[in-house]
């Protein structure tokens, strides 16, 4: 089952609406670990929260683009590094990180 997860991400991670897909009723996006996330709450709980969230998010972006560097899988879970880039909408400042999620799967 583990490797069926690390495809699940992999397809998810190119298909935003696949990603939405994906999303359990009860999902928990929780973004407590990153205070420089701009105009979003420290904690999102349920599919359709973390949907109107995410597209608010990416809403602020141009040029935005999302790349795994490296899908783990970690059993029930896959861990993503992935580096994302944008740049600012309205200011056009840029913008780039490389972190880590874990996303679980029962």
């Amino acid at each position: 089952m583990s490797q069926e997860n690390v495809e699940l991400v992999r397809r998810a991670l190119r298909s935003v609406e696949t990603f939405w897909g994906l999303l359990d009723e009860h999902v928990v996006w929780d973004l407590r670990d990153r205070p420089q996330v701009f105009d979003l709450d420290e904690v999102y709980v349920g599919r359709d929260a973390v949907i109107k969230a995410s597209r608010h998010y990416w809403g602020t972006w141009d040029e935005y683009q999302l790349d795994a560097e490296e899908l783990i899988d970690a059993g029930s879970s896959v861990v993503v590094i992935f580096r994302e880039r944008a740049r600012g909408k309205e200011s056009g400042a840029p913008f780039e990180e490389t972190r880590a999620q874990v996303w679980s799967f029962s």
